[in-house]
């Protein structure tokens, strides 16, 4: 189920910086949260659920993932290359491990510290020389901060998936979103900063594709998987997810990694399956 989610995840990062040649970040941060609210809502009702007043973890997590880390993830690739995004977000499993150590008490070793100097090196190298026409230091550091939200979602969903069904989680987890999408989005509808009423048809179909594949599959999958695992091996899985990221974004975008970013990239995915690879994964 996680890699499957991370395949999503990693799909999603190519067809979001397509989408947005023509949409704006908030108009596509948007679009991804109302669909994961439409569909898995009418998921978690046709399921026997019954409209009730949502519990405040629940609303935290969907503030943190997809509300935060979506809304910084879209304007970080929207100036950023697609290749960047992918491969910075393997600093989320970095993130991970580290919160799941602090605030879920997994154990962990000494090789953490390596780990965490070694993913921050790569990170360095992928985004050094971040000029150019599809990237800049700026995109790569809100995707980085993108990655830090999510890992924070990562570890709560952990922490209260054993306890919930996956589908009302994931239901209630979009509310949380709306939060910060409704007037973020609206807002920029109402100043007139919107490019929903110019886009085509094309990018307005690839933005709901987006909202399929950002949120409503994945995370009904994450969701369903970490009440199963400790979130340090979630985190480990998850480092495939620039992996897919990269490999759609060269495929789907036609973009291309320079030999330092390539380096950057290979290091920070090897630091955070050393990161991972010291806990008991059985």
């Amino acid at each position: 189920m996680l890699v499957a989610a991370s395949a999503c995840w990693g799909l999603a990062t190519a067809l979001s910086k397509v989408a947005l040649a023509q949409l704006t970040p908030l108009d596509l941060f948007g679009c991804e949260v109302c669909v994961g609210a439409v569909c898995l809502g009418a998921l978690a009702l046709s399921r026997g659920a019954r409209p009730s007043r949502p519990s405040l973890t629940l609303l935290a997590l969907g503030a943190l993932e997809p509300g935060i880390a979506f809304v910084l993830f879209d304007f970080g690739i929207y100036h950023t290359a697609a290749t960047h995004a992918s491969l910075l977000l393997s600093t989320e499993t970095l993130f991970t491990v580290s919160l799941a150590a602090l605030l879920l008490r997994e154990r962990l070793t000494g090789r953490l510290a390596v780990a965490l100097a070694a993913g921050v090196a790569g990170s360095v190298l992928v985004a050094w020389h971040a000029g150019g026409e599809h990237a800049s230091l700026l995109g790569d550091c809100l995707v980085v901060m993108a990655s830090l939200a999510a890992a924070g979602y990562a570890v709560l969903a952990r922490h209260i998936a054993p306890e919930q069904d996956p589908v009302v989680v994931s239901a209630v987890q979009m509310l949380g979103a709306l939060l910060i999408a409704a007037p973020l989005t609206g807002g920029s509808i109402v100043v007139g900063a919107t490019h929903l009423d110019s886009a085509d048809l094309g990018h307005l179909a690839l933005a709901v594709t987006v909202g399929l594949t950002a949120t409503v599959v994945p995370f009904l999958l994450f969701n369903t998987a970490v009440a199963h695992i400790p979130a340090m091996r979630a985190g480990l899985i998850l480092a495939l997810v620039p992996l897919f990221g990269a490999a759609a974004s060269i495929a789907v975008v036609g973009e291309t990694l320079g030999a330092m970013q390539a380096a950057g990239g290979v290091l920070v995915i090897a630091a955070a399956a050393l990161a991972a690879s010291r806990f008991e994964l059985a």
